[in-house]
């Protein structure tokens, strides 16, 4: 078993934002070390995100998939009912994080509890799991927790640089804004799961040029993703 009862978390909150029980409760189900998530928000940087992707997408519309990140090991912490100790699946990621009020500058890998992606702002989930062997999924893991000790920046340059080879069609060649010592979400994903020797992509996409929505259309095509239905969320 990876997680305990679901029960545990029906009194989650992350920082006062109301999370979504069922979406929370999707990715505790699909849980496994190593399994990739992805989500789709409405917030602004999300949807110019999502807007740069529509030239991939089958109906020319917006891509949607903004931001995707890894899971890692479940880890003691206090938020449980009551701040009872339990388990709580974690995630590592590169993200731009800002919180303007708090004072708080978050800028490229991380690791972070999974209930960050589980707010009001989400508007599409998925979980990829590639079946990853044991030994792969630890190489994985590893790969991802050295980027956050390394403090891997989030490269938002390279952001413009990939919009650019979407548009000329050109994700093969790299990344002309590509910067040393630095991969933002979905470079930081399929970064880690090369050095399992588990690309998920082809030599058409240089891995400065990966978006969420070439991991998600790799998911797809090996019969590897799972989509949280929103019809079904329920906020708390």
């Amino acid at each position: 078993m990876y997680h305990d009862s679901l029960e545990k978390y029906n009194q989650l909150k992350y920082e006062r934002q109301k999370i979504n029980k069922r979406l929370l409760e999707f990715f505790i189900a699909h849980y496994k070390p190593g399994v990739i998530g992805l989500v789709g928000t409405k917030d602004a940087i999300g949807l110019a995100i999502r807007a740069a992707q529509k030239e991939m997408t089958e109906d020319g519309r917006a891509s949607l998939w903004s931001h995707c990140f890894i899971c890692g090991e479940l880890r003691l912490d206090r938020r449980g009912e009551k701040n009872n100790v339990t388990k709580s699946p974690y995630i590592f990621e590169s993200d731009l994080d800002i919180k303007p009020f708090k004072l708080q500058l978050s800028i490229g890998a991380q690791e972070n509890w999974i209930g960050k992606w589980c707010g009001e702002n989400i508007e599409h989930a998925a979980v990829i799991d590639f079946s990853l062997s044991n030994d792969e999924k630890d190489c994985v893991l590893a790969t991802a927790l050295q980027l956050v000790d390394d403090q891997v920046i989030y490269p938002v340059q390279e952001l413009l640089g990939t919009w650019f080879a979407i548009l000329m069609h050109k994700q093969w060649l790299p990344n002309p804004l590509d910067t040393p010592h630095a991969l933002y979400c979905s470079a930081f994903v399929r970064h880690c799961y090369r050095e399992a020797l588990r690309d998920f992509l082809s030599g058409e996409v240089h891995i400065s040029n990966t978006t969420p929505e070439d991991i998600a259309r790799a998911g797809c095509k090996a019969g590897a993703l799972s989509v949280f239905n929103p019809k079904n969320a329920i906020d708390y």
